[in-house]
């Protein structure tokens, strides 16, 4: 052996030989050895058993190490969006659904209300009044099924403002309903 070459005993193998076994540096060596997962036997020479045996030691801490920390992370994050969510409750950005369906249900309610008084306020004339009762049915029951749909859009995380092309047809647009006229002599005003 050379002089400065470190005499080896059975079991035994150098820094350089540690190193191109595990296919690491020798700065890698050194960082297990100082760590404790890789014995040192003599100067410069290691056991090859422990060697190995570190070194696997080093990958399994290194893996359950891994995984503490991206179970923390997962734990954080959900913590922090757990606070996002309560911070924009109070800023009232994000209200239960039930609230927002209860506001449409409400909303609605009053409409049909305001619209259900319409045709006796506006002529006493029956059949006038049974065609715009006829209407005002029509509106009533498309208003319904549109906050049918809203409130399963809602439910759902759907696209609540859909386009209104592909909502159930109104009488929007539509010819006007004929509307009887009434006979005799038209009343001064």
């Amino acid at each position: 052996m050379a002089g400065n070459e470190p005499q080896q005993q059975s079991g035994t193998i150098t820094i350089g030989q540690v190193a191109r076994l595990l296919m690491i540096s020798e700065e890698r060596v050194r960082q297990l050895v100082k760590a404790g997962y890789i014995p040192k036997s003599a100067r410069g020479v290691y056991p090859l058993v422990g060697a190995i045996q570190g070194y696997i030691r080093s990958l399994k801490d290194d893996q359950k190490n891994t995984s503490k920390t991206a179970g923390d992370s997962r734990v954080r994050d959900a913590r922090a969006q757990e606070i996002e969510i309560r911070i924009a409750e109070k800023r009232r950005e994000l209200i239960p659904i039930e609230d927002a369906t209860a506001a449409l249900d409400k909303t609605l309610a009053t409409v049909v209300a305001e619209l259900a008084g319409l045709p006796a306020r506006v002529t006493r004339d029956v059949p006038t009044r049974r065609a715009i009762e006829k209407e005002l049915d029509a509106a009533r029951n498309r208003m319904a099924a549109s906050l049918r749909a809203s409130a399963a859009a809602i439910r759902t995380g759907g696209d609540v403002f859909a386009d209104p092309a592909e909502a159930e047809p109104g009488s929007v647009g539509a010819p006007e309903p004929e509307v009887p006229r009434k006979r005799g002599r038209p009343r001064s005003t």
